[in-house]
């Protein structure tokens, strides 16, 4: 997910080579993937494993994004939609059937998929489809957050360091529907609800700031959750890119560059973290 949106970003903002590197890597790590999933046969299809399943679909996407913006094919994209984007929906009923342990964000990962196919829909021109996934992700997803928000206002959840940048995926739900927006509906409309969601955006990176703060302070253990602060940081900057178009205010751009600087910073640690518990586990193993 993270690696295809610097690839995509890149691109847009007029770094094609660094664009075509990324896409080449994401597109190592969805063989690796797919690979790992067809041997291990893990995880299934059960409603407590749709966020690692949801992550999954939201990379595929977002690769065939990436090699849509890069090339100016939409091949890409519309083969990614068409698997990926439409199983989405099927992803966020399943995961509806049930959520595992206490509130938390990642309950939420299977329900925003259609909202990031929409944004392809409306690229490819499925005006209809994806209106249809913007109100689902409203309908079904963004509940979801609020409440964990408000579990978490009351005490009755809390955020260890170890999944401290999963506080970054609510921020995705805004990045991902304010570019929507502009796509999908009319000027007015989209800018009207760009003025909304990017100051509550705002917000909500200022508490995901914090949280991956005492996240790499800690050095916390390695695991997947680390990687929370990549895509959703991306999908501000694509948000903002989009806000740019719409209204010519080369001012969003200039954010958009800003959040893409965040997000490369974010994957940088995230592979620095990989790589130094990789070694880690490795000098164990030998010495073992």
């Amino acid at each position: 997910m993270g690696t295809s949106i610097i690839a995509a970003l890149l691109s847009i903002h007029g770094a094609n080579y660094p664009a075509i590197a990324f896409a080449v890597l994401a597109t190592g790590i969805f063989v690796v993937t797919c690979y790992g999933t067809l041997r291990y046969r893990t995880p299934r299809l059960l409603p407590e494993h749709m966020g690692p399943w949801g992550m999954f679909a939201m990379g595929v996407i977002s690769l065939g994004t990436a090699w849509t913006t890069i090339t100016g094919d939409s091949v890409y994209q519309l083969i990614t939609y068409l698997t990926a984007g439409l199983a989405g929906f099927v992803l966020a009923i399943n995961q509806w059937r049930k959520f595992a342990g206490s509130p938390n964000f990642q309950w939420g990962l299977a329900l925003v998929v259609p909202m990031v196919a929409a944004t392809s829909a409306a690229q490819l021109g499925f005006i209809t489809l994806g209106r249809i996934g913007f109100i689902f992700v409203w309908i079904i997803g963004v509940p979801v957050f609020l409440y964990v928000y408000l579990a978490l206002m009351r005490g009755r959840a809390n955020i260890p360091a170890i999944v401290g940048n999963t506080t970054w995926i609510p921020v995705g739900v805004v990045g991902q529907s304010t570019a929507a927006a502009q796509l999908l509906f009319s000027q007015d409309f989209g800018l009207l609800y760009a003025s909304i969601m990017l100051p509550l955006g705002a917000a909500a990176s200022l508490y995901a700031l914090y949280h991956e703060y005492r996240t790499v302070r800690r050095w916390a253990a390695y695991n997947p959750a680390w990687w929370g602060s990549t895509f959703p940081v991306g999908t501000m900057s694509l948000g903002t890119h989009f806000v740019a178009v719409s209204t010519g205010n080369h001012a969003f751009d200039i954010i958009s560059q800003a959040a893409l600087g965040l997000l490369i910073l974010n994957w940088l640690l995230c592979v620095i973290r990989w790589a130094s518990w990789r070694l880690n586990h490795e000098a164990e193993t030998s010495q073992d």
